[in-house]
């Protein structure tokens, strides 16, 4: 964290295990700071997030590589279908990753990555469809971190003038006025005036030639 990330010497408080006092050092810290040095304090609590969660894994299954293997595969199930029903709901699997995946914990990835693996469309998903999750999630996570990265102002929609400021990053090269206005209608499939995360995959899966259905994923 930067020099003049908090109230107190560019520190949180420290060697505490008072929730209050931990807050109040937070809010001392945020209100202190200017908007880059208050995302140094968002970045430091995702890590925390992160480490967190990577540690419950440790104790719960371990490192998970994809496809996964079939022990870990059983064991990551029954984190998810915990009630033991033997399908799980989409607030099941939301659990199993705010608790134990959360470098995954963001709902626009989690809900597409859900949708692509429940193929019959009843709501729920099995243990044969859970296979295919976490390479859906994966790919989904990537692509909103992306987005999330062009989107400046975080409204959760990339305006023309954030994706020809970004279009270097995006496009590999600068663009011109003409070209950015041809490219961006190209990606605003719904002429909303905005790139939404969902014409945002739609432009990306089709670079990736990925399979899945594009209208079957939620539109926001």
């Amino acid at each position: 964290m930067g020099a003049g990330a908090s109230a107190q010497g560019g520190k949180l408080a420290e060697g505490t295990n008072d929730i209050e006092a931990f807050k109040k050092s937070l809010e001392e810290a945020w209100a202190y700071n200017d908007g880059e040095q208050q995302q140094d304090i968002v970045n430091m609590l995702k890590a925390a997030q992160k480490f967190v969660g990577e540690k419950r894994r440790e104790l719960s299954v371990g490192k998970i590589d994809y496809p996964p293997a079939n022990e870990k595969l059983e064991e990551l199930w029954k984190l998810c279908d915990y009630n033991g029903n033997g399908f799980s709901s989409l607030a099941e699997l939301d659990k199993m990753i705010v608790e134990n995946f959360p470098e995954y914990d963001n709902k626009p990835a989690v809900m597409r990555a859900y949708q692509c693996i429940d193929r019959n469309n009843n709501g729920f998903i099995s243990k044969r469809e859970f296979r295919d999750f976490f390479g859906y999630l994966d790919y989904f996570t990537k692509l909103w971190d992306k987005f999330e990265s062009i989107d400046d102002d975080n409204d959760r929609r990339i305006s023309y003038e954030e994706m020809k400021r970004h279009s270097k990053e995006i496009f590999g090269r600068e663009l011109s006025e003409e070209s950015a206005t041809i490219l961006f209608h190209s990606l605003d499939r719904n002429n909303g005036g905005k790139i939404l995360f969902y014409e945002w995959v739609a432009y990306q899966a089709a670079l990736d030639r990925k399979d899945f259905t594009i209208d079957k994923l939620p539109f926001e």
